[in-house]
């Protein structure tokens, strides 16, 4: 699995693409699929084994007899975009994408191990002035989880 670490800002250029750092180009190649976070104001970038991995779990869910199941693969697959990176490592985004995460021209990839939160970078500075170190501490004793 390839992990993804840090923050990187970015800008938006007029046709709503923008460079991946050479770091992550050297871990990332051909498509990536990028879809709207379901419980924030931002994007994930998935790289494609990350992304099958997803769909393979989310395509087994009971969306026949379970409206919550449905509404999750109706807004993960329905709102996705596979993306091809360019020779210049460039990416792009659609309208949709862009719209979901208020995103303009600055932004930020932040690093979430096995994928890429994308940011407006004005909304993750603020997000991460919010952060709430309880919650997490929260989630580390609750999850077991030893750092």
């Amino acid at each position: 699995m390839i992990s993804f670490l840090g923050e990187y800002p970015r800008q938006l250029d007029e046709r709503g693409r923008f460079i991946l750092p050479a770091k992550v180009r050297e871990k990332l190649s051909g498509t990536v699929y990028i879809a709207p976070s379901p419980i924030d104001e931002c994007l994930n970038l998935y790289p494609e084994e990350e992304w099958q991995a997803i769909a393979e779990k989310v395509s087994a869910l009971p969306t026949v007899t379970n409206r919550s199941a449905a509404a999750l693969q109706r807004r993960l697959f329905g709102k996705a975009m596979a993306c091809e990176i360019d020779k210049q490592g460039r990416i792009p985004l659609n309208e949709d994408l862009l719209s979901h995460a208020g995103m303009t021209k600055d932004i930020v990839l932040v690093g979430v191990n096995s994928k890429f939160e994308i940011w407006d970078s004005e909304k993750w500075r603020k997000a991460d002035e919010a952060f709430d170190t309880d919650m997490m501490l929260e989630g580390i004793s609750e999850y077991e989880i030893r750092i």
